[in-house]
């Protein structure tokens, strides 16, 4: 038997653990998952389950059997009971210990009579003052201490009543119940963290009817349980706004009726919510998303991290109706179809979809002029008619109009002989474009025209691999890119035809000094979402890429 804690005797009598309870042991935390013997050996030992993968030593087992689960693999380890086991305190007890720490301090050494006895003497004034302080603390963080339970209901609204924002994330709280009990005397409480804890599941809908009732922010990321107990607990916070619970594993939204369409299962509830960060989860079907569409004042919604490969049209007019900002960074769209999707509802302003493969895709023909979508963030403000910022850059008026007329021009070259229907299909903006900017003309002189504008927006650039601006050129690629191009696809871009890694670069572009004829200077390409024109980069120019591993 492999122990953490090197002991021998078993638990005493009068200790006793309860599988699911919380504890820490040498600033490590976990949760009881078995609580008994384990042949050969004699005594008792506790089955944990650590909250940090580097403290476990296995997945439950010994010697064939399997004693308990872990979530994560290798995450649990077998431990006898010694005074390093802790199972925590109250949250006032925790809160005096860290706020006022300093009560015990000697301020001067007294000797009792004539003798060489030294006696502490404190300073009662400056710990009443400290804990006058405690009275008005609004802003309490708690993260990673041993917080364990309420303390008595009226001692904690005597103590602490100003209490607004307080994170207990990575406590030893292991049910919802106990964090009502803590949170029911803080009557001014908006913000509450609970990252990283680890609760026992929810089976049925618990009464906490004046907990949460003032509650405008939660976060929850990192505490591994369903969206169906997020559910159960809603009615209990009527006035949230924020919801954060992401990196929970989600899968789906709750549970579903597979006799009735999954995305007109909506979730209810939830009236006042306006932010919802699910990022890093697993969710994979946009009817998933879907579900959410008829919360009522949801303003934001974060996806980013997740799985979602396709994203499919609003149902009706209603779905999302309120939804102005909506991250998707970091899934794997890898088709336009979507993206024209996403054009459909109509409220969105604001749009993250940076690292898809659509978006790789697109960079594919970057040296021709007739590519549709030669620039990914050209081809996605064309498609999008109504959002106004993408990835974190604002869309201008001109960015606007350049953007529809190169993409209106490619896409009338491109269907030359098409049936209108097919055109329709791949390009859904394409008609609406039409009136606005008119019919493009693909005559042949038409045609020459525009490959002489096109030649005008593109500009030439080359591609320069180095270990120092000083270097030797170690390889070097000239392509023709627009100035909307930004800093972020000029690195994908490099990364296919330098195989330097996006991350590692670092771009700068030599440019000639306006006061110093025939000198260069160099200029830092620092901000991923800026366009290439934002630095004056123009015809001609070498932008340099470092490897920043070298």
């Amino acid at each position: 038997m492999t122990s953490d804690v090197t002991m021998t005797e078993a638990a005493p009598p009068s200790f006793q653990l309860t599988v699911s309870q919380r504890i820490e042991v040498d600033n490590f935390r976990g949760t009881v998952r078995y609580f008994g013997p384990v042949p050969p050996t004699k005594g008792e030992w506790i089955g944990v389950e650590w909250d940090e993968k580097e403290r476990g030593k296995h997945s439950g087992e010994h010697n064939g059997t399997q004693y308990f689960q872990c979530l994560f693999p290798g995450t649990g380890s077998f431990t006898r009971y010694s005074n390093k086991v802790h199972t925590g305190d109250t949250l006032l007890a925790i809160l005096k210990e860290r706020y006022v720490q300093d009560k015990t301090n000697p301020v001067e050494k007294l000797y009792l009579g004539e003798s060489k006895i030294e006696v502490d003497v404190y300073d009662f004034e400056r710990v009443k003052k400290i804990q006058s302080k405690l009275h008005m603390l609004q802003i309490v963080g708690l993260a990673h201490t041993n917080v364990a339970k309420a303390a008595e209901f009226e001692e904690t609204q005597k103590e602490c009543p100003e209490i607004q924002d307080l994170d207990l994330s990575s406590t030893l709280i292991s049910t919802w119940q106990d964090v009502a009990d803590i949170c029911a005397p803080l009557s001014k409480l908006t913000i509450l963290r609970l990252n990283r804890n680890r609760f026992i599941p929810l089976t049925s809908q618990p009464s906490f009817e004046y907990s949460f009732k003032n509650l405008r922010c939660i976060a929850l990321n990192r505490v591994y349980f369903l969206w169906d107990e997020m559910a159960l607990l809603e009615p209990s916070m009527p006035n949230l706004q924020i919801l954060q619970i992401g990196f929970n594993l989600f899968t789906d939204l709750g549970k579903s009726d597979d006799s009735v369409p999954l995305a007109s299962q909506k979730v209810k509830g939830f009236a006042n919510l306006k932010e919802l960060h699910l990022e890093g989860n697993s969710l994979v079907d946009w009817n998933q998303v879907l579900r959410l569409s008829q919360l009522p004042k949801l303003e934001s919604l974060d996806l980013s991290e997740n799985k979602i490969g396709n994203i499919t049209a609003p149902q009706d007019a209603s779905d999302f109706k309120q939804l102005t900002s909506l991250q998707l960074s970091d899934n794997v769209v890898d088709n336009w179809t979507s993206i024209d999707c996403l054009g459909l509802y109509s409220s969105l302003r604001q749009l993250w979809i940076v690292n898809n493969p659509f978006a790789q895709k697109s960079l594919e023909g970057q040296n021709s002029s007739s590519s549709i979508g030669s620039d990914t963030r050209t081809s996605l403000i064309a498609r999008m008619g109504q959002i106004d910022s993408l990835n974190g850059s604002e869309i201008t008026k001109k960015n606007r109009i350049d953007a529809e007329l190169y993409y209106l021009k490619n896409v009338a070259l491109s269907a030359v002989g098409m049936e209108p229907s097919a055109v329709e299909a791949l390009h859904p903006r394409f008609e609406q474009l039409c009136q606005v900017h008119g019919r493009p003309d693909t005559s042949d002189e038409s045609r020459k025209a525009t490959s002489d504008i096109l030649k005008d927006r593109l500009i030439a650039v080359t591609l320069v691999s180095k270990d120092t601006i000083e270097g030797p050129v170690k390889k070097s690629v000239q392509r023709n890119v627009l100035g909307t191009m930004t800093v972020k696809n000029v690195k994908n871009l490099a990364q296919k035809l330098l195989r330097i890694p996006a991350m590692r670069q670092k771009l700068v572009f030599l440019t000639s000094d306006p006061d110093y004829e025939g000198v260069k200077v160099t200029v830092p390409l620092e901000d991923d979402l800026r366009q290439i024109s934002y630095y004056d980069v123009e015809e001609g120019e070498e932008i340099i890429v470092l490897d920043k591993a070298k």
